[in-house]
């Protein structure tokens, strides 16, 4: 697996210097395949290193004659304007009220290589037809996720995780990441993530971008069944049932929004959102669901995070964010104070790992940093939503992607879904303001 790393290393720099030579439109592509493919590589003897770093950085530079176009561009789209000043104004929030992150490496993170994709993404498309290109690269980028996944689930071992993160282990179970799932009940397949939730997540997000591009005629029968069957094995397999239920109704999402579905069809989908609601707030309900969807993983158990987990560390999270209700204890609280191999307390603070985006901004950023939380996402769905009657099929992807993201997130936490989000968000709307520019011509 060596081999496999020494190649995405290389594959990382020369998408690199692509972003020199190749069209704009393409440098999205380039930008999806870090985050499909490479969230593990380091690149050595280079600033920053990450993959997903080093690819924004260089998409910045070789747009540096035309940032101020770009620029000038952005705040003319009013939506994308204040999308942006919302993330901005709550970063600068994060900045002033912890003690943990320093400015700079605080506005890199959130920012430049976290929420500015949307801008990226929204820079580098020119139309919906360039969803053709596109859907070409995460064919590919999906063949390879499969690939390793195949291999994962045969070897009960992410070996190409291994040879990324060599000399790295997880500090809770002492072994290696690319084996902490190997000896669990309830075995998880990781492919190319650190993460199989982050696995199951891109899977998710790639099937409703293939679903897409086949109701628009813009993908053949072939490549369209060969994304399906790719993003349905990294789906099942990463076994998070938070990421079935969250694939299951992002999907219905969709359809809803795109088409006009009968009224039986409608009853059944107020169904399936009663029984998703039920499942994540009455504890008997969950527990025959999970007995139940246990017979799809070989030898398991019925394990994973519960609701009286998660209640606990509700109940923790608001014992340690007592006294700094409002802005929380600062930004990497978390990680400093409790879930790090020197907490005294970090395996008795009772969070568990937090898994929720709802208890991570309580806990470190406090109700006013969830609230700009709520209020970003929001605004992006009431833009979709507006944008109904003048593209159906794209604000339809719209609300399927936000619903995707809001259901893992506050399910299981974000881990690394913001970025690739960012960037299907970004091409939407892209894509709709040149449809409106079209329409005004």
């Amino acid at each position: 697996m060596n081999i496999f790393a020494t190649i995405l290393t290389i594959m990382t720099l020369v998408s690199c210097l692509m972003m020199f030579f190749v069209r704009r439109e393409l440098k999205v592509g380039l930008l999806l395949i870090g985050t499909m493919t490479m969230t593990l590589v380091n690149v050595p003897y280079i600033p920053l290193h990450k993959a997903n770093m080093v690819l924004p950085l260089f998409f910045i530079l070789s747009e540096w004659k035309d940032l101020a176009n770009h620029l000038n561009r952005i705040w003319q789209t009013r939506s994308l304007r204040i999308a942006l000043a919302i993330v901005i104004f709550s970063t600068i929030v994060c900045a002033l009220t912890t003690k943990y992150i320093k400015p700079w490496p605080l506005f890199r993170g959130e920012l430049i290589f976290k929420y500015f994709a949307l801008a990226y993404a929204f820079m580098s498309v020119k139309d919906e037809r360039t969803l053709k290109s596109i859907l070409k690269i995460s064919i590919y980028c999906l063949i390879a996720l499969t690939f390793f996944g195949i291999l994962n689930y045969i070897d009960r071992s992410a070996e190409l995780v291994n040879a990324l993160t060599k000399g790295k282990t997880n500090w809770v179970y002492d072994v290696a990441l690319g084996d902490v799932y190997s000896g669990r009940n309830r075995f998880r397949v990781q492919s190319m993530f650190k993460s199989p939730f982050d696995y199951g997540y891109i899977c998710t997000a790639m099937l409703l971008l293939h679903i897409h591009a086949w109701y628009q005629h813009m993908e053949n029968k072939k490549a369209f069944w060969t994304a399906v069957v790719c993003c349905t094995f990294g789906i099942i397999t990463c076994a998070c049932r938070i990421v079935w239920l969250a694939a299951l109704f992002s999907v219905i999402c969709y359809y809803v929004c795109c088409f006009r579905l009968s009224r039986n069809v409608i009853i059944g989908i107020v169904v399936l959102s009663l029984s998703f609601l039920s499942y994540n707030f009455i504890p008997e309900v969950e527990e025959k669901v999970n007995s139940l969807t246990d017979v799809f993983v070989e030898n398991s158990e019925t394990g994973g995070s519960t609701i009286q987990m998660r209640t606990i560390q509700f109940a923790s999270t608001l014992s340690y964010m007592e006294g700094n209700e409002l802005f929380g204890n600062g930004k990497g609280f978390f990680t400093t104070e409790i879930w790090n191999p020197d907490a005294e307390d970090s395996t008795e603070s009772g969070l568990y790992g937090l898994e929720s985006v709802i208890f991570s901004y309580i806990l470190e950023r406090g109700y006013f940093g969830l609230v700009l939380w709520a209020a970003f996402y929001l605004f992006l769905f009431l833009y979709f939503r507006r944008q109904r009657h003048t593209n159906m099929m794209l604000s339809g992807l719209g609300v399927s992607i936000l619903s995707l993201y809001l259901m893992f997130a506050i399910g299981t936490g974000e881990l690394n879904s913001v970025y690739p989000t960012m960037l299907l968000l970004g091409f939407i709307m892209k894509s709709i303001e040149s449809n409106k520019k079209r329409m005004r011509i």
